[in-house]
């Protein structure tokens, strides 16, 4: 595994930015119909709508996200990967955190643009790192290895961020999906940093 450590710096990003996500993956439906449509009734109306509206926010990202990847392999071919995946998951961690400061479920949907900028990124930058990182005859253990950067804030997201809102939140929910920005935030700024410390000249490189 000490061959794998160039990984490591990259993992710190991820790890960060999954909890991020799965703070929005999970609390997602009960904070949008309690904060937007002021229910907790699964069975009312309201709720419904709810869950529908959620529907479309994900869809929204989801779209915007694929689209976007289009315009981002040319942004990241004149640009530090690095410095561009920062950038991104600012967008994620604004998006995230001004969910618990808007009240209008249309201002919701340019939370969630935000959010979908990140995933642009998220979805295609780290691979195209770790090809840049692994030797030609070890790519696929690499990638196999750069899967936990997944697996592993999956597992401590299920125990952490129920945690948190229990003792900390106060089970309000959109305080969890707040310090979800802030996780995201977090390897935002690891990202910068790995930037500031890579060779300036390693992009036009390896392009």
């Amino acid at each position: 595994m000490f061959k794998y450590k160039k990984l490591f710096p990259l993992f710190l990003v991820q790890f960060f930015t999954w909890l991020g996500l799965f703070s929005l993956w999970i609390y997602a439906t009960p904070v949008i119909t309690k904060y937007f449509f002021t229910t907790g009734n699964s069975e009312s109306f309201d709720f419904e709508n709810g869950t529908k509206w959620v529907g479309i926010c994900f869809a929204l990202y989801s779209i915007l996200g694929a689209s976007l990847t289009f315009t981002l392999h040319k942004i990241l071919k004149r640009n530090s990967k690095y410095a561009v995946h920062a950038v991104a998951l600012f967008c994620g961690a604004l998006g995230l955190m001004s969910m618990g400061f808007i009240h209008s479920k249309y201002l919701l949907l340019l939370s969630f643009a935000f959010i979908g900028i990140a995933w642009s990124s998220i979805s295609t930058t780290p691979y195209l790192l770790v090809g840049e990182m692994a030797p030609d005859e070890e790519n696929e253990k690499y990638y196999s290895v750069f899967n936990f950067s997944t697996v592993i804030p999956q597992a401590v997201a299920a125990f952490l961020l129920a945690f948190m809102t229990k003792q900390y939140f106060h089970g309000e929910m959109i305080e969890t999906i707040f310090a979800g920005g802030v996780f995201m935030l977090i390897g935002a700024v690891i990202s910068l940093l790995i930037y500031f410390k890579e060779p300036k000249n390693k992009e036009q490189i390896n392009d």
